[in-house]
């Protein structure tokens, strides 16, 4: 599955956005944004410079950053929220429902960072459960990487206003920081060689 071909999916529209489950969500869809445009954004948001920003921690196309156990976003599968939702045998069993909870509960983790998802996930979506024993890698866990940030770093706080913020003329630095998560998210799935994301044949 090459990164071209999930690039053209995306953009024709094939990789639809989840049947929406929290806030964030409801708030993307509200404001009814073409695929393309999510898309863009979030290569840019992305690929923000400076320390604490998703390419610093992750690296370019996903792999190869500067933070120690940041995950591989090129293979889903190795994620702590797939493995921790199920994994492949939850995948397997009903594939919209599983990606629906994780899509969620990574919008939720870009949105608010590490520290703020170990506190307040399990309370704001008591129908999404993690498994933390059925994490195996890189390490096994039962929190987030309190070095995950999100859209809460500075570099990406300045660039979630000028691209988002500004560009779509929201309000709310709330509605911004959701479209950046989802955004976001949006692009990191075309970085997907596991075939996770991938649209139904």
């Amino acid at each position: 599955m090459t990164r071209r071909w999930l690039w053209s999916v995306v953009c024709v529209g094939l990789l639809a956005l989840p049947v929406y489950a929290g806030e964030i969500e409801e708030t993307v869809a509200k404001l009814n944004l073409p695929q393309e445009e999510l898309l863009k954004m979030g290569e840019t948001l992305f690929n923000t410079e400076g320390t604490n920003t998703c390419v610093y921690c992750h690296g370019k196309g996903g792999h190869g950053g500067n933070q120690a156990g940041a995950a591989d976003l090129r293979h889903p599968k190795t994620w702590r929220a797939y493995q921790a939702l199920g994994g492949d045998e939850a995948y397997q069993a009903n594939k919209e429902e599983f990606l629906k909870k994780m899509e969620t509960a990574l919008h939720f983790l870009i949105v608010e960072g590490g520290p703020v998802w170990n506190l307040r996930f399990k309370t704001k979506h008591k129908d999404i459960e993690y498994d933390w024993s059925k994490v195996t890698v890189p390490d096994k866990a039962d929190k987030y990487n309190n070095m995950m940030k999100g859209v809460t770093s500075g570099p990406m706080k300045k660039q979630v206003k000028d691209v988002v913020q500004e560009k779509l003329d929201l309000k709310k630095s709330s509605e911004a920081e959701a479209v950046a998560a989802v955004a976001a998210f949006t692009y990191v799935k075309t970085l997907d060689e596991d075939g996770v994301f991938a649209a139904p044949k």
